[in-house]
Order: structure tokens, then C-alpha cells, then sequence
């Protein structure tokens, strides 16, 4: 029979770990910091922070995580984003959405459905927080499910602003390297007839990023959509053009 101090610690719960997690946000939090990720959002979006910079932020998250390592599975780490995610607090829902990602080689089929909800529920009512979710947890969760792509492809047909720029964010990631690149030029096109600047400006970091994997393909595609294409999101797809091409395609284009 094992004695107590060779016993293993109890388990940590996921409301536990929430509690912790918001404990030491509220302790780290600085106003001028507040003050100043307020900068990088428009005037009428409501979003509080605790005011945590970003390394701090990420060295939470880890010390966190090295608490439930080997504890927790996949469905531990989804009620413990799902507790934060509905905090009102933008750290709290970044950190359940980074350790979330963690579990990502054993993520299950039918996890978008929660982050629809999520998206739909304006749990990620914001640029930063839809883009955390696309990159860091749906663009894993595609890696291990391609086969949900059309799923996330019908994103780009929704009312929710939120939803459709997570259709383009979260292959960004796939596309920068190579992967899934007719499905992030059909999911561009698909985006380039709604009129907001956030859809816009998704639909190019995505063709950008497309490009540096296959520069020839992205010319080509920008070429046989010409004038469809919106401004911002063409300015953004052919950044990384030789000067000289970037007048010549914005000429070409219009």
C-alpha cells in the first residue's frame, strides 16, 4: 500500500484550473497595459482586458498546462475552455483557447460545432479572439479532420461576421505551408462579395499566405477574378510581390 506522500496529487478539475487561471490574471493584470491593447480595436467594440501582456499571458497558460499535463485528456481541456471562453475578460478566453490547443492530436469529430457555437454566441466577438480560435485551434483540428472542411467552407455563407472571417483564418495556417490550397482559394472567392473591411482583410491574409507557398498559382487567381476582388483584400494578398508586379496587378485588376 502506498504511503501518502508517494500517492499521485488528486486531479485538478477543470473548474479549478478556471478558478486559478482567472486568480492569476486578476494578479498580473496592469492598466496601462489595458489601456493600451485597447489601441488595436475600433472605438465601439466593447472588449476588457485584465491587462496582461502577451508573454506573461503565454506564461500562464504554460504554467497551467504543466499542471494537468499527463492528468488531463482532450475533454478535460474543452470544459476548461468552455468555462473561460464565456468569461467576459479577453485573456481568460486566450488562455482556454492556447491550452485547448494543446490537445489537438486527440481532438474529436464533432468539435465544430462547439466552436460555431462559440462564434455565434459572441464568444469571440472580436478580430483577436476569432483568430486565436481559427489559427491556433481550428487550423489543428483540420490537420487531423480534412474531411471537415466543408463544414468550415459553409461558414463563409453565414450572418455572423464572426463566422465567416474564422473560415478564412483558420486556414492560414494550412495554406502558408502548402496544404489545402484549393479549398483556401474557394473559400476566398466565396468571401469576396460581403462588404466588411474584417472580411476583407482575412480574405487576403489568406491569398497572401497561399502565395508564399505558390506564387504562380496566386497571380493566376488574382488575374481571372480582376475587379471582384475587393481592394484591401488584394493590397493585402500582393504584399510580398516585387514593387513593379504589385502596380501592375493592382492596374491589372481593376
Amino acid at each position: 500500500m502506498k504511503s501518502q506522500s508517494q500517492q499521485q496529487p488528486a486531479k485538478i478539475s477543470p473548474l479549478q484550473l478556471a478558478q486559478q487561471t482567472l486568480q492569476r490574471l486578476r494578479a498580473a493584470g496592469n492598466g496601462r497595459v489595458a489601456a493600451q491593447s485597447s489601441v488595436y480595436f475600433k472605438a465601439h467594440e466593447q472588449l476588457v482586458f485584465f491587462g496582461v501582456a502577451t508573454p506573461e499571458l503565454r506564461r500562464i497558460e504554460r504554467e497551467l498546462y504543466l499542471q494537468v499535463r499527463g492528468q488531463w485528456v482532450v475533454q478535460d481541456a474543452l470544459a476548461f475552455c468552455e468555462l473561460l471562453i464565456v468569461d467576459k475578460r479577453q485573456e481568460a478566453k486566450t488562455v482556454g483557447l492556447l491550452l485547448l490547443a494543446r490537445y489537438h492530436k486527440t481532438f474529436e469529430r464533432e468539435l465544430p460545432l462547439r466552436f460555431e457555437d462559440w462564434l455565434r454566441q459572441d464568444h469571440c466577438n472580436n478580430w483577436a479572439l476569432t483568430d486565436a480560435l481559427g489559427t491556433f485551434v481550428i487550423a489543428l483540428y483540420l490537420r487531423r479532420f480534412p474531411e471537415a472542411l466543408p463544414q468550415i467552407a459553409d461558414w463563409t455563407e453565414a450572418d455572423n461576421l464572426w463566422l465567416r472571417r474564422a473560415a478564412a483564418v483558420s486556414l492560414v495556417p494550412l495554406a502558408r505551408k502548402g496544404e489545402q490550397l484549393a479549398d483556401a482559394y474557394a473559400i476566398a472567392e466565396r468571401l469576396f462579395k460581403y462588404p466588411e473591411d474584417l472580411i476583407h482583410k482575412a480574405t487576403g491574409w489568406l491569398l497572401r499566405e497561399a502565395g508564399k507557398a505558390d506564387q504562380p498559382r496566386l497571380k493566376k487567381f488574382l488575374l481571372r477574378h480582376g475587379a471582384r476582388i475587393p481592394r484591401t483584400s488584394l493590397r493585402y494578398a500582393i504584399e510580398r510581390f516585387p514593387e513593379a508586379e504589385r502596380k501592375q496587378l493592382l492596374a491589372q485588376t481593376r
